[in-house]
């Protein structure tokens, strides 16, 4: 679980400088810059009360800037929501106006680090205007220039996804729980108290019993997500007696959903018109090979969230329990993982009392696969 993946994702390059952003945002499943999104981590991990519909209108549009030092007033077509949403067109024209009402008046609250250290909470409105004009089918917006160093001065600590993804979801808190997760894909996991989880998803005043939110929010999302997107997650539920008290989230790449969007982009691409001038072409292709030999020269760099400039540290107890399904996570009790990774860690020092941390993390892991299979 140490070193360079086996996959290559944007995850892996998000702390790079900006002076790459468009080279970087191709890498997402190859896809053009403008069918992927650049969001700056502490965005991601703001609270909001956007719905669906307003998150998707959001996310086309930060998919379409162009990195300038100055946010335009951008048009979305009202079909391309219905089209990529697969949602009828007649429900969208209807909620236009609505959705721009809503817009302008939404706000992101973002928990940060002021430079002395000290915690610090901001509340930002996310636009400056929004327009809807009967007959014209768009909607016209702009972006608060207070959400420049979330979306546009972005050169360490961000996340990169396909909008395509993103528009498949349809629940507003597989939306939510979709952009965590790719924040951490790298990393492979994501483990948060229930308390920062119900906050950064609203859900202070819904679901009390945490029964009702693992069936209709967890639950829900990891369906979704293993049906639609790009990654999909189990998880383990971490209790103090009976009370829930975190989760930890673990994070997979779904081969099957990527294969797909992998056809889409390559048939996006092979739809669009080629007649680029030859000396369009030659720029093109040398800016992508200097872009390559700069890349083939540095080194891996850490995923996003990372704060350390080394790799993830290298845990056996986690990586037995990504090789679980979800079913086989949920019939193994604390005090059992607890026994299998005690009993196997203290087997792996006694046989190998010079071994590096790394090593031992691996033939824990494996031990740990064998007790499982042997109880």
């Amino acid at each position: 679980m140490s070193g360079e993946p086996s996959y290559l994702t944007s995850a892996h390059l998000s702390n790079r400088s900006t002076d790459a952003m468009g080279h970087q945002k191709r890498l997402e499943l190859g896809a053009p810059s403008d069918k992927v999104v650049a969001k700056a981590n502490d965005l991601i991990r703001a609270r909001h009360s956007l719905s669906t519909m307003e998150q998707r209108v959001l996310v086309m549009m930060v998919a379409k800037l162009s990195r300038e030092s100055e946010f335009p007033v951008q048009e979305i077509p009202i079909h391309e929501i219905a089209d990529i949403s697969d949602i009828d067109g007649s429900n969208v024209y209807r909620a236009a106006q609505d959705i721009c009402d809503s817009l302008v008046d939404q706000t992101v609250d973002v928990h940060d680090q002021s430079e002395e250290g000290n915690r610090r909470y901001t509340t930002y409105n996310c636009f400056s205007m929004c327009q809807y004009e009967e007959g014209k089918g768009v909607i016209r917006a702009k972006f608060n220039e207070d959400m420049r160093p979330f979306l546009l001065e972005l050169k360490r600590r961000f996340t990169l996804y396909l909008v395509t993804v993103f528009l498949r979801l349809r629940s507003k808190y597989s939306i939510q729980i979709y952009e965590l997760l790719k924040m951490r894909q790298g990393l492979s996991n994501l483990r948060m108290s229930i308390e920062e989880f119900r906050w950064k998803l609203g859900l202070e005043d819904k679901y009390q019993e945490f029964a009702q939110m693992k069936r209709r929010v967890i639950e829900q999302a990891r369906g979704e997500l293993k049906k639609r997107a790009d990654i999909y997650f189990t998880y383990r539920v971490i209790r103090e007696g009976r009370s829930a008290k975190e989760i930890q989230f673990y994070i997979h790449e779904n081969e099957e959903v990527t294969r797909e969007l992998k056809e889409e982009v390559s048939a996006l691409e092979n739809s669009q018109d080629t007649t680029v001038s030859r000396s369009d072409k030659s720029a093109q292709q040398e800016r992508e090979a200097t872009a390559s030999e700069s890349r083939d020269r540095k080194p891996s760099t850490p995923v996003l969230g990372a704060t350390s400039t080394e790799g993830p540290q290298v845990d056996g107890k986690r990586m037995f329990l990504e090789d679980l399904s979800q079913e086989e996570i949920s019939s193994l009790s604390g005090s059992e993982l607890d026994e299998i990774h005690t009993k196997a860690r203290n087997q792996v020092e006694e046989d190998n009392p010079d071994a590096v941390s790394s090593v031992l993390a691996y033939k824990t892991h494996s031990l740990m696969k064998e007790l499982w299979e042997d109880r």
